[in-house]
């Protein structure tokens, strides 16, 4: 009997550093065959920091995960950050299945991650990724594969920017759900706890809250609904993104409200604060790139270099580079003001043709009629509109 004790305390240690060493030996295996099949399966960078295997909480992990996609198309060298960056992703798994060519994952959850979408003109580092990804494309010389039943995302960022144009929009979710449905070769994200944040020219405004859902399918997303208010107002976006494959594709429907007290930090130093509130509804269509936009803008009352705006409605209309707005009517004072306005938005000097006509009563003149044309220039910048809305103010005889 003390022969049997004492040879099983000598097997013991020799158990113990086998499965060490071959736990070891089989991260260093899937770490290799994590990074060659994503880089196979969406033509990119691909590297990570630590895999590890923890047996007793059958969970997988690994650390510091990086995508770093190329740009599409021909053009200049860009440097782009990766597309996808995990700070960690953690994978409860079936043991038994990390032996066979389908490992499955039971739950995926990812911690700090960071998508970042950027393109330049018709150049990006995002479509090939999601057409990949979409169509399920899989990595040559490897048989296998990996099912996951769900995806937890926590305090993960994911961004898209046009860099020629220095605009850009991020979604942060604190928590989010993807779910992936193998059998209609889709995914479905709910994102119920967030914000939105919007760039102009580096400046930027944040909301306080944001929903989203949004369901990802071969060719794009068929089914995108957001959600988010703030202090200076609300945004609701439904429609569809398509056509990944060749050129993105939009039909969106835009609507809410915005407090133009929020839109002061686009303003520079010296700029009138706006006040009042603006109604907007709009639709945009077209390639990402070339967007073409119809809105409604309306207002019962705002103040603008001190000028008090009553009554305003404008529908705007704008495509790649132009600009339209007719009509546009309000009140100032006792008079009624009913304008046009066509801008060409291209060129190192944009500038609009403006026609208005006002209507009054008052002083020596009685009830009076005056119209009034020219051409101004158009502010490429948002801090200089104040000025270009005091020269419009001077030219329909209102300053």
């Amino acid at each position: 009997m003390r022969g049997w004790r004492l040879g099983l305390l000598l097997l013991l240690p020799v158990v113990v550093l086998l499965v060490l060493g071959g736990t070891r030996l089989l991260e260093r295996s899937l770490k290799v065959r994590l990074e060659t099949a994503l880089g196979q399966a969406f033509g990119c960078r691909v590297s990570s920091g630590d895999l590890s295997i923890h047996w007793p909480e059958r969970v997988l992990a690994v650390t510091d995960l990086r995508l770093v996609c190329p740009l599409s198309g021909t053009g200049p060298s860009e440097t782009v950050p990766p597309l996808v960056f995990v700070r960690k992703i953690s994978a409860r798994v079936d043991i038994l299945s990390l032996l066979n060519r389908v490992i499955s994952l039971d739950s995926l959850r990812v911690e700090g991650g960071r998508i970042s979408a950027v393109s330049w003109g018709p150049r990006d580092n995002y479509r090939d990724f999601l057409a990949r990804w979409v169509a399920g494309v899989h990595p040559a010389g490897f048989s296998g594969g990996a099912t996951i039943r769900r995806i937890s995302l926590v305090r993960t960022d994911l961004s898209v920017r046009m860099a020629d144009r220095g605009l850009g929009v991020t979604v942060h979710a604190l928590r989010a759900t993807l779910r992936p449905n193998l059998f209609m070769n889709r995914f479905r994200l709910e994102v119920p706890e967030g914000r939105l944040e919007a760039e102009v020219d580096r400046r930027v405004l944040s909301s306080s809250s944001l929903r989203a859902t949004a369901t990802f399918a071969e060719g794009g997303v068929p089914d995108l609904e957001i959600r988010t208010r703030s202090p200076g107002g609300r945004l609701s976006v439904q429609g569809q993104l398509l056509s990944f494959g060749t050129e993105p594709l939009a039909s969106l429907f835009v609507r809410g409200t915005v407090d133009l007290r929020s839109l002061v930090p686009l303003l520079s130093g010296g700029t009138p604060v706006p006040e009042g509130t603006l109604a907007f509804r709009s639709y945009l269509h077209g390639r990402v790139n070339r967007l073409r936009a119809r809105a409604v803008v309306t207002s019962s009352e705002i103040s603008v270099g001190g000028h008090r705006l009553r009554d305003l409605r404008v529908i705007l209309s704008m495509v790649p580079g132009l600009l339209e707005a007719r009509p546009v009517e309000v009140t100032v004072g006792e008079s009624r003001i009913r304008g046009r306005l066509w801008a060409s938005l291209t060129g190192p000097a944009p500038r609009a043709r403006v026609r208005v006509r006002e209507t009054g009563r008052g002083g020596l003149m009685g009830a009076f009629t005056l119209t009034a044309s020219g051409v101004v220039p158009l502010p490429r910048r948002p801090e200089d509109w104040g000025p270009f809305l005091a020269g419009l103010g001077h030219l329909a005889g209102v300053s």
